[in-house]
């Protein structure tokens, strides 16, 4: 095998020419091409000059040297479009970039065969047909690989796995049984988002009914569920209970005797709250999942709402994600913008300031819109963390707005 075609190949494939084709005949400067391959100089440099004569003389035209009509000098090298890169290849023993291309475009053609539920049999054919055209035009097919067949087929197949899963499971015990490897979904996860959402229109595993630890909610305070002819009451708990979705979803009946139901995005506030609850439902969530909302569902009607959260862009966004997912008016408490000076200044982010410009354009955040609206103006976040709030102050502020409020209006205002 020649080493200087085999360098010719290695940079031929890295061009554009070698990633996507090309409809004109490839080309390089001669002298650059020397210095790439490393041989621009000495013994070496006279032993590829032969090398490249030779393959000139045996290409039949499609590998020549472009000389200057005046002296002769080499000035490039070029490669034919019509057969070239076929003859290079041949000549490395390698597969052409050409050839690597159709076969993942094939690859992506047939992947059809693998069996995915009726109501996406359609979007999958159609992103994998996209693929297809992308591989063989040299783009990105992103979330497989250009070069490696391998993590292509366990995508594949993980992602066929997951459209097929018939949950409610663990992350792990489903991993095992769609790859083989407990630990193969999360390693996969980024890739396997980004093919979810083209799919299916959804990127979270929990939706297929894969969950990254069970399904629970914490609470403290008045709670009493039913389950067959056996009451529980938690109001007897001197500290949080944590219980599964399920045990909410069999349960007969949920009631409580707390004047109000406070969610609390912070586990530590929660627990130093619970430590001396007066008697009001406590709920840790950020942005809730499923076993916090089902437990929000199953409570009376009527009983009032607040959410103690960080008064960030962040923490506003949980608010609003409450409410969209509740459907419930929820006040919030405590989360404005404080205008104690924060030791250490915390700019905002790009993301900061793009999460403020979306939640100044919600709905379900009017009444939070002067408090967001200065903190795009400020410029950073103050002293934004519940922490800075002492649990005297949060027992006194839920009193007050107890006193001040006879009745609770049915959206924020």
């Amino acid at each position: 095998m020649s080493r200087i075609l085999q360098a010719f190949a290695t940079i031929y494939r890295k061009s554009a020419s070698g990633r996507r084709g090309s409809a004109k005949d490839y080309t390089i400067d001669y002298e650059k091409f020397l210095r790439l391959a490393g041989v621009d100089d000495g013994d070496e440099r006279e032993i590829a000059e032969r090398e490249i004569a030779v393959a000139d003389s045996e290409s039949g035209g499609l590998f020549q040297i472009d000389r200057q009509l005046r002296t002769g000098a080499a000035v490039r090298l070029r490669l034919s479009k019509d057969g070239g890169e076929e003859w290079l290849f041949q000549r490395t023993g390698e597969i052409s970039p050409d050839a690597k291309r159709r076969d993942l475009a094939d690859y992506f053609s047939g992947i059809s065969h693998l069996p995915v539920p009726n109501r996406w049999q359609q979007s999958w054919a159609a992103w994998f047909s996209k693929l297809a055209d992308l591989a063989v035009q040299g783009e990105s097919v992103h979330p497989f690989c250009r070069h490696d067949p391998d993590v292509n087929r366990v995508l594949a197949n993980a992602l066929a796995g997951i459209l097929n899963w018939q949950g409610p499971s663990l992350v792990r015990y489903a991993s095992a049984a769609i790859c083989g490897d407990s630990k193969q979904l999360q390693i996969l996860e980024s890739r396997l988002r980004v093919a979810l959402a083209e799919v299916a229109g959804s990127s979270s595993f929990e939706d297929f009914g894969i969950f990254r630890k069970p399904r629970s909610v914490t609470f403290h305070g008045p709670l009493a569920i039913t389950l067959g002819s056996s009451t529980m009451d938690f109001s007897i708990f001197p500290a949080p209970v944590t219980l599964s979705e399920d045990n909410l979803t069999k349960a007969a009946a949920i009631t409580t005797k707390a004047p109000l139901c406070l969610s609390v995005e912070n586990e530590d506030v929660f627990h130093e709250l619970a430590s001396s609850n007066p008697g009001v439902l406590l709920i840790q969530t950020s942005f809730p999942g499923s076993a916090a909302l089902r437990l929000i569902e199953r409570l009376p009607v009527g009983l009032p709402f607040h959410h103690f959260g960080d008064s960030d862009p962040a923490g506003s966004d949980i608010l609003r994600d409450l409410r969209e997912k509740t459907g419930k008016t929820i006040h919030p408490l405590l989360m404005r913008r404080s205008m104690t000076p924060a030791p250490r200044c915390q700019q905002l982010s790009e993301h900061d300031v793009q999460t403020l410009k979306r939640l100044l354009t919600s709905d379900l955040l009017n009444d939070l819109h002067p408090h967001l609206e200065d903190l795009l103006e400020s410029g950073d976040k103050g002293l934004f963390e519940q922490e800075n709030i002492s649990v005297a102050e949060v027992w006194a502020a839920l009193a007050s707005f107890r006193q001040q409020t006879r009745e609770y209006p049915n959206n924020p205002q």
